[in-house]
């Protein structure tokens, strides 16, 4: 065999182990970036290590998973309307394939159901009332693979939509309770779930248990895993807190 040809065929056996190797590096890098998301300009980095390794191995379902986590935090703080649908737009399209890949796995259609939600806020609620049941199908999905995903983040989600879709087209403040605070059960150091229920709860006229839960929130020592989340939940439950005591 001539040389050349053989120095070919070496290569291309040794690629798919060197593809590998880079998407480790760049999960790794994104993991370690991600880590420091608190600033935004880290958020963003990592999520382009995500997006890379995405690119260079489209069916690492943890590469998916990564990208689309990170696609909605930097997506949710993002200041433009425009950026935050195409970072939504990006995490769906990412769900749909992780539900493809593994439809027994709860990442899929949790995060389909939170970048849809999301998605349909950016528009405007009324605009994207055409959502609301693809958003319930992905979250009771996820519930029934597994509900204390994400600190019971699929409750939350529904909790959230059912505060905030008008009566008229489907919305319920009493489901809304009932999903939040069965959130609540299942991960009590679920800052969102506690500022999402603080609303419903005032939105029910209780409003010592909307204050209450406020309290709960400021006075929440953070989970290590969800300090800039925590941190950012804390500052709108004061803002409320303030608002309820006027």
């Amino acid at each position: 065999m001539k040389p050349f040809l053989l120095s070919i065929i070496v290569l291309l056996a040794v690629m798919p182990a060197l593809r590998g190797d880079a998407v480790d590096d760049l999960l790794q890098q994104g993991d370690e970036l991600y880590a420091g998301r608190q600033d935004l300009g880290q958020a963003r980095q990592a999520l382009a290590r995500f997006r890379e390794a995405v690119r260079l191995a489209p069916d690492r379902f943890e590469a998916l998973v990564r990208n689309a986590q990170a696609a909605y935090y930097v997506g949710d703080l993002a200041a433009g309307g425009d950026e935050k649908k195409k970072l939504f737009q990006e995490g769906m399209d990412l769900s749909r394939r992780m539900i493809a890949l593994h439809p027994e796995r709860v990442e899929g259609p949790y995060w389909l159901g939170v970048h849809t939600g999301s998605y349909g806020e950016a528009r405007g609620v009324l605009k994207s009332l055409f959502l609301k049941n693809d958003i319930i199908r992905a979250m009771e999905r996820a519930i029934a693979i597994d509900g204390a995903y994400e600190q019971g983040g699929a409750y939350c989600v529904l909790g959230s939509l059912y505060y905030k879709v008008p009566g008229l087209f489907g919305g319920s403040k009493k489901k809304s309770r009932q999903y939040l605070e069965t959130c609540r059960r299942i991960a009590p150091k679920s800052s969102v779930c506690l500022l999402f229920l603080a609303e419903t709860y005032w939105s029910l006229d209780e409003e010592e248990l909307a204050i209450r839960a406020l309290e709960d929130l400021r006075a929440m020592e953070p989970d290590p895993l969800w300090v800039p989340e925590t941190a950012k939940d804390k500052a709108e439950g004061e803002k409320l807190l303030k608002k309820y005591r006027e």
